[in-house]
C-alpha cells in the first residue's frame, strides 16, 4: 500500500509540473508535502519553467506586434 501511494504522489506531483510548463499555469510548491520537505532545487525549477514560458510569451508578442506593422 505504501508503495502505491508513493507512487501516486509522485505522479500527481509530476502531472501538475506538466501542466505548470505547459499551460503557462504559475505554480508555487509549498515548503512541505505531507510531512516531506519540497527540495529547493525543485521550487528553482518550477520557477525557472516559468519564466521561460513568459519568455515565450513576450517573443510571440514581439512577432506579432512586427508582423502587425509590416502587414500595413
Amino acid at each position: 500500500m505504501r508503495f502505491a501511494v508513493g507512487w501516486i504522489l509522485k505522479l500527481s506531483f509530476a502531472g501538475v509540473v506538466y501542466l505548470g510548463m505547459t499551460s503557462g499555469f504559475r505554480i508555487q510548491l509549498p515548503e512541505e508535502i505531507l510531512g516531506y520537505q519540497v527540495p529547493a532545487s525543485a521550487q528553482q525549477w518550477v520557477d525557472r519553467n516559468a519564466q521561460i514560458g513568459d519568455f515565450g510569451k513576450q517573443t510571440q508578442a514581439g512577432f506579432k506586434n512586427i508582423s502587425d506593422s509590416l502587414g500595413k
